[in-house]
């Protein structure tokens, strides 16, 4: 697996790779840049009502993100299937500490983290999580772990993994390209599902405003996070998270 871990639930990205000014080749493989699940279309528009979910309290926690995940499931069933790929469900670990180990690593303080090994989400519910559990940043945690599945099942992780790479500069860009399209893909899940969670144009922004501070070499500039993000949810689309056609600018 390349190097790269982001810590969702502290909104901290981990990049272990340094950048390099050099620039980039161009991805050529299919299965990132023509892959069949850009063709599917916008995601369907379903409703998603968010569960209550009180303050410091991990069991309501539990109930309002696995209300989100049925959404999920439902959600990137059809659209698998709207594209001729295949479709399973991802497990989900919750935890009210974080574990010594999980997917084969010891714990780097990561939150939460999807392993493709297993397909196994881990999501560790403690007092910095559910400080504020009001805002969308929970919704959008599973939303993300949820798109990392995604792209799991549909062999973007396999060829990202695969892509050969000529200095750590480009190595660091591929990172970016990743996790920017992961950040599209809950921006299309959220519009999808946007009117039935009765939230204003504010909680967006707010939310916009949280998932910045990912920034880093490997996550991308709190432009480009915020430019791919937007993409998703203006559009619901996951064919307008296609990072691997993107010029290098727009995964900065």
């Amino acid at each position: 697996m390349k190097p790269i871990m982001i810590t969702l639930a502290t909104a901290t990205a981990v990049a272990l790779v340094p950048a390099a000014s050099a620039a980039a080749r161009p991805v050529k493989d299919k299965a990132l840049t023509e892959n069949a699940l850009y063709e599917a279309g916008a995601l369907p528009t379903t409703a998603c009502p968010e569960k209550p979910i009180k303050k410091l309290d991990p069991k309501s926690a539990r109930s309002y993100l696995n209300g989100v995940l049925a959404c999920l499931n439902r959600t990137w069933a059809r659209e698998l299937k709207a594209a001729g790929l295949k479709w399973s469900k991802p497990k989900v670990v919750y935890a009210t500490k974080a574990p010594v180990r999980f997917c084969g690593a010891k714990w780097k303080d990561w939150g939460s983290f999807y392993c493709e090994a297993s397909r196994t989400m881990e999501i560790v519910l403690d007092k910095d999580l559910l400080e504020e559990p009001d805002d969308l940043f929970l919704f959008n945690l599973m939303a993300e772990l949820y798109g990392e599945h995604v792209q799991s099942l549909v062999g973007i992780t396999r060829a990202w993994e695969k892509q050969p790479y000529q200095n750590k500069g480009e190595l660091a860009e591929q990172n970016r390209r990743y996790n920017l399209q992961n950040s599209c893909f809950s921006g299309a899940f959220i519009a999808s599902v946007w009117k039935s969670l009765h939230r204003g144009r504010e909680d967006w922004d707010d939310l916009l405003f949280y998932i910045r501070d990912w920034a880093g070499k490997n996550t991308g500039s709190r432009k480009s996070i915020t430019y791919w993000a937007g993409q998703g949810f203006a559009t619901g689309d996951p064919g307008a998270c296609n990072t691997w056609t993107a010029p290098s600018a727009k995964v900065a």
